[in-house]
């Protein structure tokens, strides 16, 4: 009886210590994301360099990844997933989307309405003179659901690059690349369908042929299984922007040579582009006209029509330069754009709203989201779901730069604290930040950092702020 009982009480106990760990590991799956500036969450810390990185929301909370990676001395395209807990879901330090011959750079994704992601990238295997453009889809669970080492989306002689992508609405993506197969930058486009079989005529259908260099394609979906497509484009003297409206099957819907989005006096580069609800598009860039570098937007409508001032409304012209606009949709119409700014004899993060008639709704040339000691810059936008907007941005307040950022809301005020809350302040250096929203009003900000034991190569971390600005999920 004796030893009955003992055994009971052995069992008592055995069964008390399995529960609390059960427990404990529960506790740990609910609340992986650090709370601590210090630590943050790895993505991948492989051998080489992981950057170019580019990141999408699940559509449950989490993120999904992607990036270039050297592990393999070339660039290859690796990919992984975190959950809305801040559990990294794929194998450790990624899983594979293409390790073809020699670099696959340049990746851009889409989600896939299905918990995967859609991703294209700029492929040199067959060699440094003959680029091409790839595609692969990945689902939720990463597993690659086309051919190894990805689709061929063009193959055509010379060199495609550059590509950008869009869904289709329909489980697939329209992507656009420039392309040097007639020895001049055009632009051409294919559509694949969630199985990934192409759509349009072989290698693609023309964009704009127009004599000069078109480059550098930005698009956004128009809400009809097409895309509006903008470029810089240089058939006159100086850079101008131009744009397209390509439908379903792969037709042009506007003018063949293009529509003006902007030909004023000077360049105009670096466009970013979303949508205006309505079949068309608001873009922003960054504009010469006025010898200095200001921010300039325009809006067209579906049918390619000019909504705002010819030329564009300015955004800000701020004395000294206004670079590098992000943009993002105010779920209104309008959009919210930040950019780097050197008004104060030193880089700081400004932002404006325009609604869809084009007024500024805050301070005159832009409000100040952070005017901190040091430098900001590199910044990235993701629309909170409210009719505002976060942002995250390299900052070197504190001497090596940190990850930092801000939620403001439709009116403009700052929600978080003031000129940002600290998202990452690991060893030596937190940089070039992407960020998605997760979807009740915080984000998920992910980056190339510095922290580990080889300086020479970056890694990538991620780390959860909530829509209060409190890291994790507290």
């Amino acid at each position: 009886m004796y030893k009955s009982v003992k055994l009971h009480k052995c069992q008592a106990a055995y069964i008390a210590v399995l529960f609390s760990s059960i427990l404990f590991f529960q506790n740990l799956a609910v609340a992986a994301w650090s709370t601590s500036p210090l630590e943050n969450t790895a993505i991948c810390t492989a051998k080489g360099q992981q950057s170019a990185i580019q990141a999408i929301g699940d559509g449950v909370g989490g993120a999904i990844i992607v990036w270039e990676d050297t592990r393999n001395v070339h660039f290859d395209i690796f990919a992984q997933r975190i959950d809305a807990k801040g559990n990294v879901l794929w194998q450790k330090n990624g899983v594979p989307v293409c390790l073809a011959e020699e670099n696959q750079r340049q990746p851009k994704i889409i989600s896939d309405g299905a918990g995967g992601v859609i991703i294209t990238w700029h492929d040199l295997r067959r060699g440094i003179s003959d680029s091409d453009i790839y595609a692969q889809r990945i689902d939720a669970s990463g597993s690659p659901l086309w051919k190894v080492d990805g689709i061929t989306v063009c193959d055509e002689i010379n060199e495609q690059d550059s590509p950008c992508i869009v869904t289709d609405g329909a489980g697939g993506a329209i992507i656009i690349w420039q392309d040097t197969r007639t020895n001049y930058d055009d632009l051409y486009a294919q559509r694949i369908n969630h199985n990934g079989e192409v759509l349009w005529k072989e290698n693609g259908v023309p964009v704009c042929l127009v004599y000069g260099s078109q480059s550098a394609p930005v698009a956004v979906e128009d809400g009809h299984g097409g895309a509006v497509i903008v470029w810089q484009d240089f058939r006159k003297t100086f850079a101008d922007l131009y744009a397209q409206r390509i439908d379903s099957s792969g037709s042009i819907l506007w003018d063949k040579a293009g529509v003006t989005v902007c030909g004023a006096r000077g360049h105009e580069s670096y466009p970013v582009i979303t949508g205006n609800g309505a079949e068309g598009a608001i873009i922003a860039w960054m504009d010469m006209r006025n010898d200095n570098t200001d921010i300039f937007a325009q809006q067209l409508d579906g049918n390619g029509d000019i909504i705002w001032e010819t030329d564009g409304i300015p955004i800000s012209i701020a004395q000294e330069k206004q670079d590098y606009p992000v943009i993002a949709t105010d779920g209104a119409g309008g959009a919210i754009i930040a950019w780097w700014d050197l008004r104060s004899g030193k880089y700081d993060i400004y932002a404006q709203r325009v609604d869809l008639e084009g007024n500024s709704l805050w301070k005159d040339d832009g409000l100040p989201v952070c005017i901190e000691a040091g430098i900001q810059n590199y910044v990235a936008i993701a629309g909170d779901g409210a009719g505002g907007a976060i942002l995250s941005w390299n900052d070197n307040r504190s001497s090596s730069f940190d990850i930092y950022a801000q939620r403001i809301d439709s009116g403009g005020n700052s929600l978080w604290n003031n000129n940002g809350t600290l998202v990452s302040a690991a060893e030596d250096t937190q940089c070039y930040s992407a960020i998605v929203g997760d979807g009740n009003g915080g984000a998920i900000i992910v980056w190339q950092d510095e922290r580990n034991t080889d300086k020479s190569y970056w890694d990538i971390y991620v780390q959860k702020i909530n829509a209060a600005g409190l890291l994790g999920t507290q």
